[in-house]
């Protein structure tokens, strides 16, 4: 087993949380472990922390991450931060990973990255960004590291004893993007034994991923200044207050030549070259996260996004009649506009009104045919109005048509539970969670649905097959 690995992932994982999960029993099975059981590859970096190590760390990281910290859930806020974050981890140089972005609740203005695509943006920050490019160069940064796999790279550069205290320095790192006090006690344990080599060798990599960002940014059209404006904003915001400094130049040191370094890549590329600063779905993104986050004091671009942050505020708070008010507004001025059709068909359905609520959910989804954000909305209605089979008719359709699509596949397994196929609903959440890369909570749900199967000999098979090959991945490599 790579014991730069075992110490990466038991300080990070130690350290957000000590909960584990119960094994379920199958004859035959070999499942001790699957998390340490990772593989080594050739390559020198792979050696030390492959891809696919990278991504099952970042899985796991993600997981515990759950029970310490309030991720935020909402879909639209995710749909957007994952689009963007698609279209950047598109064109960005570099290993690509099937990009994974999650929105925390808290105010503190950082985002982080650990191994394998998985990136964390705080509300914090986001609110802290008053343009999509500031959002969007933080992310390209973010991206970056991830790309070019500077963690491994670290890592990699060093070896015996050397490595493992990086692994111990980078583990902090991250760990203190999550909780400042428990990185700053985990770094103050491993860092007597980092040398200035090693500390310069993450400053090099903060100019990489600066430099790499620009390049994202610029491909996609977005303009590269917001990651200027933003580093600024955020050093004059720390000003002469060294614990906030800290928190930050935790993760990411910041310093006058890194801004001017930057400055320079910019000012290099044609003004015609430099692409869009801003777009309504940010300013009415932001808008939404203020008013979920209770942040009614934040400024706002203009009365729409603020009229669509009090109608967000008053839903979350249930003012049903102020949002239906506000929101019926909205969407006469922006007809068809997702953000404020879809808020104002909950709250048509939370009111009693569900046949206009159906009939504007419709309306959307003819407008936008096969969004999964709708048709989930769909079918927890029809679970709702007391037509289970409905539900999963419409379910297994929607997921037939777009079979590789998380949320389809999500909703389809709590339709088949809510319609009593317990087989197909554990068989079903086994694939969403493989599709996220938690092999341990693919596994779990696999065997929970095998022990359904009796009198069914092709789901055994089927399951059988899924269950191997998640163990046959596990298996440790022998020297």
């Amino acid at each position: 087993m790579n014991k730069f690995v075992t110490i990466f992932t038991l300080i990070l994982v130690c350290g957000l949380s000590s909960a584990t999960v119960d094994a379920v029993a199958r004859p035959s099975s070999n499942y001790a472990d699957l998390n340490n059981q990772l593989p080594d590859l050739g390559d020198p970096v792979d050696r030390t922390l492959s891809k696919a190590d990278e991504q099952k760390i970042g899985a796991e990281v993600f997981d515990k991450l759950r029970s310490q910290v309030q991720f935020i859930d909402d879909p639209l806020l995710l749909r957007y931060l994952n689009d963007l974050g698609n279209r950047l981890m598109a064109s960005a140089p570099g290993t690509h990973f099937p990009p994974n972005f999650m929105l925390i609740n808290s105010p503190t203005i950082n985002a982080f990255t650990v191994p394998g695509g998985y990136i964390a943006v705080y509300s914090g920050l986001f609110l802290f960004a008053d343009n999509e490019s500031e959002l969007a160069g933080v992310m390209a940064h973010e991206i970056a590291h991830a790309t070019h796999r500077h963690i491994a790279r670290m890592l990699a550069q060093q070896s015996g004893n050397s490595a493992i205290v990086i692994a111990g320095f980078v583990a902090a790192l991250l760990l203190g993007s999550i909780n400042p006090d428990m990185g700053a006690a985990a770094a103050a344990t491993s860092i007597a034994g980092v040398t200035q080599h090693e500390i310069n060798f993450t400053r090099m990599h903060e100019r990489e991923a600066d430099e790499f960002a620009i390049q994202t940014l610029q491909r996609v059209h977005i303009d590269p200044h917001g990651l200027i404006t933003f580093f600024e904003k955020l050093e004059r915001q720390s000003g002469d207050n060294r614990a906030a400094q800290y928190a930050f130049l935790l993760t990411h040191p910041l310093n006058n030549e890194r801004i001017s370094a930057a400055e320079d890549r910019i000012a290099r590329i044609p003004s015609a070259q430099l692409g869009t600063k801003d777009s309504l779905s940010f300013q009415l993104a932001r808008a939404r996260l203020a008013g979920l986050t209770g942040d009614l004091k934040i400024r706002l671009a203009t009365a729409a996004s603020s009229n669509y942050r009090q109608a967000v505020y008053a839903q979350s708070h249930g003012d049903w009649q102020s949002a239906r008010d506000l929101l019926s507004k909205l969407y006469r001025e922006y007809p068809g506009n997702l953000w404020f059709g879809l808020p104002l068909a909950q709250v048509l359905f939370a009111h009693g009104h569900t046949e206009a609520a159906q009939s504007l959910l419709n309306e959307l989804l003819a407008l936008y045919p096969g969004n999964s954000i709708l048709l989930r909305q769909s079918v927890l209605w029809l679970i709702k109005t007391g037509d289970p089979a409905q539900a999963y008719r419409t379910a297994r359709e929607t997921m037939e048509r777009d079979p590789d699509n998380r949320t389809i596949v999500l909703t389809t397994a709590e339709a088949a539970s809510a319609a009593g196929d317990r087989l197909g609903s554990h068989e079903l959440l086994g694939k969403y969670f493989l599709m996220k890369n938690n092999l341990v909570a693919a596994h779990q749900e696999f065997e929970l649905a095998f022990s359904y199967s009796a009198g069914n000999p092709l789901a055994q098979k089927r399951l059988d097959a899924a269950l191997q090959k998640i163990e046959a991945e596990a298996q440790p490599i022998k020297n």
